[in-house]
């Protein structure tokens, strides 16, 4: 696939998605305060992305290892 830019949202409580996705080269952008619901409670949600220019680095960095 040919894209430029992907972006996800992540829960604040989901800390094994955010180590993973921190780990796959993703970086936090921004955080919507208190920007999700659930179970009666409000959760912060984490905007994360990775850019096309950045995933290649990472995929030369790795093949070098």
């Amino acid at each position: 696939m040919n894209f430029h830019r992907v972006a996800i949202g992540v829960v604040s409580f989901n800390e094994a998605a955010l180590r993973f996705y921190d780990k796959v080269g993703f970086r936090k952008e921004g955080i919507q305060k208190e920007g999700y619901f659930y179970n009666h409670q409000y959760y912060d949600f984490i905007m994360m992305s990775i850019l096309e220019d950045d995933y290649r680095a990472l995929q030369v960095e790795s093949s070098e290892k």
